[in-house]
């Protein structure tokens, strides 16, 4: 494989935070977001100091009013008593007026460009003259809260959340990564013109797969522009346990590896010093690199903007339109059931698909028997790809840093290869989730663009069954294949409105038999009706003691006392589904 080519990755600019650096050469940092109530002071410094002391660089509240923005400045002074300087943000939704008074209290304020100014559900068509009215009108507040944080010296973060984009922007994008992409450049294009570089920016999504694409488009788009602000990464409503994390590591560890991404959080319905741990442990195990043996953003054999998987031939369920297949050691026929068994014998591995018995065969490019192949990047993928015949190719590659086993596939579909791919990989990890996490950002890295048709996960210190269990997981957390319930749930914040864990639990403990349903827990409607966009039911905390339920974007059951709000929940799943 010709592996000449290097590509050279750009750092973002340089944007202090406080006495933090974000971007350049700098390590990406670590942070979180409190759950207190903003409000209650004493709280919230407590868990201030914990996460600070777990090691987020940064820590963000909510601030939903001027009451708030005030307590938190009381949090920042009694912080510092106590010796905690670490940077504090300001998360402001809806109220202009509020950022403009955290930008004289905090180190950083963030806003989200659906709801500063505009609605988010307001019109679905807009004149050009509507259009430019709304980007004019969030011009001008905009302007006032940069001279604002220039004169206090505040960083500021443009925070674009799926599911909240404004309806400005949804008329003309609908609710893609070109929408969020256009969001954000709207608002970084003014701080640009306006001479004020203190800003960071985020595309977040709890759709793994249009997280990584609308970050790749941002930075093609800020590079084509000529600024590149620091970027920070996360999954949105990840969940809880492990599943949460995998998730998390699905979306962030990707862009890591093709080195963007200069600040991390990781979103867990949990304690929030729960977060750090796992952050940390991306930011070590997926670090940015220098170079890269391929462009990520460009002269791809497939678009890194939209999922596009390459075509290959369909042999005995992998490939071709079937999700990539599982290859496992269990045999115990529970639910999930892997696609092929593996099968050891004197005669060494063999793979088992219903009675069908394959064996390993070494390749030849006159070789047509419907074999599999036993391959890695150490082999020509040129000569892979005109091997005729119908074969499955087992890439076997326990070592080779997944980037390079991105190039040299490729390599293999700029050569028109059509023979299903699969990727084994072994580990040695003892620690359960540290295992977890390294498998599913290596195997995203290949999933989020549809690459793999197969995956092969072992490791000799875990048992069959996890294995297979870590196999469908990783496929469910990049949206390759749904094999079990999906959760959506929001991390809480002081604008949570009942205990979101507890909740999860619940709603996890009575519907985790229904496979393929998206059910989304969030906290509050500043961003759960719109994260939760692709959720089939969801449960939306509303006033206090109330919640509202409702089934895809519609709210179906609204201000549900919350002692029967997951009767009625249920009662709305069992009334829909069969």
């Amino acid at each position: 494989m010709d592996d000449s080519f290097v590509y050279r990755v750009p750092l973002s600019r340089e944007v202090r935070v406080k006495d933090l650096l974000l971007g350049g050469p700098h390590p990406v940092a670590v942070q979180s977001m409190a759950n207190t109530d903003t409000a209650d002071v004493e709280a919230s410094t407590d868990q201030l100091l914990r996460i600070r002391e777990a090691g987020a660089k940064m820590v963000r509240f909510t601030t939903q009013g001027m009451k708030e923005v005030e307590a938190l400045g009381e949090v920042i002074t009694l912080a510092a008593g106590r010796g905690c300087q670490v940077p504090v943000v300001a998360d402001v939704h809806f109220r202009a007026a509020v950022a403009l008074k955290a930008a004289e209290i905090c180190h950083k304020v963030r806003i989200n460009p659906g709801n500063f100014t505009e609605s988010s559900r307001q019109k679905t068509e807009y004149s050009e003259e509507e259009f430019l009215e709304g980007l004019e009108k969030n011009k001008q507040q905009l302007l006032d809260l940069i001279a604002r944080c220039r004169k206090h010296g505040t960083s500021l973060r443009i925070g674009v959340n799926h599911g909240s984009l404004s309806s400005r922007l949804m008329s003309r994008y609908g609710d893609t990564p070109w929408g969020m992409v256009a969001s954000a450049m709207e608002f970084l294009t003014i701080c640009h013109e306006a001479d004020f570089h203190h800003v960071v920016v985020s595309l977040k999504s709890s759709n793994t797969r249009l997280m990584v694409q609308s970050v790749r488009l941002m930075v093609s788009k800020m590079l084509e522009a000529g600024f590149y602000y620091p970027l920070h990464l996360g999954v949105t409503e990840s969940g809880d346990g492990l599943e949460g994390r995998i998730k998390s590591v699905v979306g962030i560890a990707p862009l890591l590896m093709e080195g963007m991404g200069d600040t991390i959080r990781v979103s867990l319905t949990e304690a929030p010093e729960n977060e750090i741990p796992v952050a940390e442990y991306i930011t070590r195990s997926f670090r940015k690199p220098e170079s890269l043996p391929y462009n990520p953003l460009e002269n791809l054999p497939w678009n890194p903007f939209v999922y596009n998987k390459p075509e290959t031939n369909p042999f005995l369920g992998v490939g071709g339109i079937n999700p990539p297949a599982v290859f496992s050691n269990f045999a115990h026929y529970t639910d999930p059931v892997p696609d092929f068994l593996i099968v050891e014998n004197e005669k060494g591995t063999g793979l088992k698909f219903g009675d069908t018995l394959l064996v390993p065969q070494p390749y030849s490019v006159n070789e047509t028997r419907s074999e599999f192949i036993i391959s890695d990047t150490e082999s020509d993928p040129q000569q892979l790809a005109l091997i005729p015949g119908h074969h499955i190719i087992i890439l076997d590659e326990p070592l080779a840093p997944v980037t390079d086993i991105k190039a040299w596939l490729i390599k293999y579909f700029e050569a028109d290869g059509r023979h299903p791919v699969v990727l084994k990989r072994t580990y040695t990890e003892t620690d359960r989730e540290k295992y977890s996490l390294q498998a599913a950002g290596e195997y995203g890295l290949l999933l989020i663009d549809g690459l793999l048709d197969g995956i092969w996960i072992n490791n000799p210190h875990e048992t069959d069954e996890f294995n297979n269990w870590l196999s469908f997981y990783i496929l469910q957390a990049s949206r390759n294949r749904i094999s079990s319930t999906e959760y959506i749930a929001c991390p809480s914040c002081g604008r949570t409105l009942f205990d979101i864990e507890a909740v999860l639990k619940a709603v996890r403990k009575e519907t985790s038999h229904l496979k393929g349903l998206k059910i989304a827990v969030m906290g509050c409607i500043v961003n759960g009706p719109g994260e939760m966009a692709d959720a089939d039911y969801g449960y939306v905390g509303s006033a206090a003691g109330k919640v509202t339920l409702y089934k895809g974007k519609t709210a179906v059951k609204k201000n549900i006392p919350q002692e029967h709000a997951l009767e009625e929940l249920l009662n709305l799943i069992r009334e829909n589904e069969k």
